[in-house]
């Protein structure tokens, strides 16, 4: 079986800071995304029939709905980057564990043997 790969501590947290500032861009898209189609929903709101008001509606609410939870979940991903940030410092500056050993034993004095009487 081959030997895996461990990850030291301060690479782990990096790795895990890279991903979250990633998926913190990625946040940032997709909130500019919605806001755009809820812009672009508002332009075109005069133009439609009766029948579509309804659906306009419900279309605004949901992308509502759904920045707001973009929202949340990048403070979120932003908690966890702090975090993470703080581990990451916490752990350069931290003191190696002591090792841990057993406390040797002194050697066992040997047990004396009572004489034998002669008879």
């Amino acid at each position: 079986m081959p030997a895996t790969k461990k990850l030291t501590p301060t690479r782990a947290t990096a790795a895990a800071r890279s991903r979250a500032e990633e998926d913190a861009r990625r946040l940032d898209h997709v909130s500019a995304s919605l806001e755009a189609a809820q812009k672009d929903l508002a332009a075109i709101g005069g133009t439609l029939g009766t029948g579509m008001r309804d659906l306009r509606r419900d279309m605004n609410r949901l992308l509502r709905d759904a920045r707001r939870d973009v929202l949340k979940m990048r403070r979120a991903v932003q908690r966890d980057l702090e975090r993470l940030q703080r581990d990451l410092t916490a752990a350069a500056t931290a003191k190696p564990p002591a090792s841990h050993r057993a406390p040797t034993r002194a050697p066992k004095p040997a047990r004396r043997r009572p004489a034998a009487a002669s008879h």
